[in-house]
C-alpha cells in the first residue's frame, strides 16, 4: 500500500548519507529529510492523506511543533477538517508569551499530535506535557517516519519505519 510513496520519496533522495548530528540523539551516519519531500507537491500531498488515515475520527485537533510537525500538521487539518494547535516547545521573549498559537484545546477536545520523524520522543514529549494542563484527551502521537524507539506517555504510531527508506 505504501509502495508508491516510499517510491516517490527515494526518488527525492530525502535519506542522505554521512556524518550529521541529530537535534536530540547526537551523531548518526544518515539523516531523514522529510522537509524536502514537503517541497515536492505530489509526494506531500500522499503523506498528509495516508498519515490521516492512521488518525482516530474521533480527533477534533491537530498539534504540531517545529519546522518538521507543523507543515504536515497544517495539511492534516485542511485535508481532514480539524482544529490546528501551533505550539512552541520553547517559551519566546516577545508576542504574547505563550505557549499554543491557533486553536487551544480544553476539557472534550481530542487531540493528534503529529510530527515528520521519530528517534527519541522528545519533543513529542514537550507538546504532551504543553497540551495535557488543557484537560484535552490526547488520542495519540502520529509521526511520518519511525526511526527510534523512544518512550511517550501515549501511543506513538507512525506511517513508515526507517528501513522502508534505506
Amino acid at each position: 500500500m505504501q509502495d508508491d510513496l516510499i517510491t516517490r520519496l527515494k526518488q527525492l533522495k530525502i535519506v542522505h548519507r554521512g556524518e550529521v548530528e541529530l537535534s536530540h540523539a547526537g551523531p548518526s551516519d544518515y539523516y531523514i529529510d522529510i522537509k524536502k519531500a514537503y517541497g515536492d507537491a505530489e509526494a506531500f500531498d500522499l503523506m498528509a492523506k495516508r498519515l490521516g488515515e492512521k488518525i482516530p475520527n474521533r480527533t477534533n485537533c491537530i498539534a504540531a511543533s517545529g519546522h518538521g510537525g507543523l507543515p504536515l500538521a497544517g495539511a492534516l487539518s485542511v485535508l481532514y477538517k480539524r482544529n490546528l494547535s501551533l505550539v512552541r516547545t520553547e517559551l519566546k521573549d516577545h508576542g504574547l508569551l505563550k505557549y499554543i498559537d491557533g486553536y487551544v484545546p480544553s476539557e472534550g477536545d481530542r487531540v493528534a499530535i503529529v510530527d515528520d520523524v521519530f528517534t527519541t520522543g522528545r519533543t513529542l514529549q514537550k507538546v504532551i506535557n504543553i497540551i495535557t494542563p488543557t484537560g484535552a484527551e490526547i488520542v495519540g502521537c502520529y509521526v511520518f517516519v519511525k526511526r527510534g524507539e523512544g518512550q511517550l506517555s501515549v501511543p506513538v504510531e507512525s506511517l513508515l519505519r526507517v528501513e522502508d527508506l534505506l
